[in-house]
């Protein structure tokens, strides 16, 4: 089977756009303090991209796709906790000038947020891939 790697790429986009702007955006804006940069989501909208081309082409949906989506938006939140939190902790850099320990989730302390965040960058990723499959049915018909 033939991959169409422009509709791959574009789904991708889709995925990244919604994902980030349409929801992780909003959920920040509404529970977090302070709110995060532009480049702060510029960046993550990268980072969906990229890994949603290497998703979408190296894996088959056919079977158990909701499992290898949950299990995807896993990954990419946990590759970008890693990158935003982690990373910046060893090396004492704030690649957008907010530690995690400078945000919180509704109060919930540094574990909570943590837990917050990884949940809804999860959700931001689920959520990308659903809605633009919906979004690109409803067009087909």
């Amino acid at each position: 089977m033939k991959k169409n790697y422009l509709k791959i790429i574009f789904n991708s986009l889709l995925i990244s756009i919604i994902g980030v702007f349409g929801i992780d955006y909003f959920f920040h804006l509404l529970f977090s303090d302070p709110m995060e940069t532009l480049s702060y989501f510029l960046a993550k909208m990268t980072l969906y991209f990229v890994f949603s081309v290497i998703f979408l082409s190296f894996f088959n949906l056919k079977k158990r796709r909701f499992l290898k989506i949950i299990f995807a938006g896993i990954i990419v939140s946990s590759i970008w906790g890693v990158y935003y939190n982690i990373l910046p902790q060893i090396f004492h850099y704030y690649p957008f000038g907010i530690p995690l320990e400078g945000l919180t989730f509704l109060g919930t302390g540094l574990i909570g947020t943590g837990i917050a965040f990884g949940t809804v960058h999860t959700l931001a990723f689920v959520t990308g891939y659903y809605l633009t499959n919906f979004v690109l049915n409803l067009s087909n018909k």
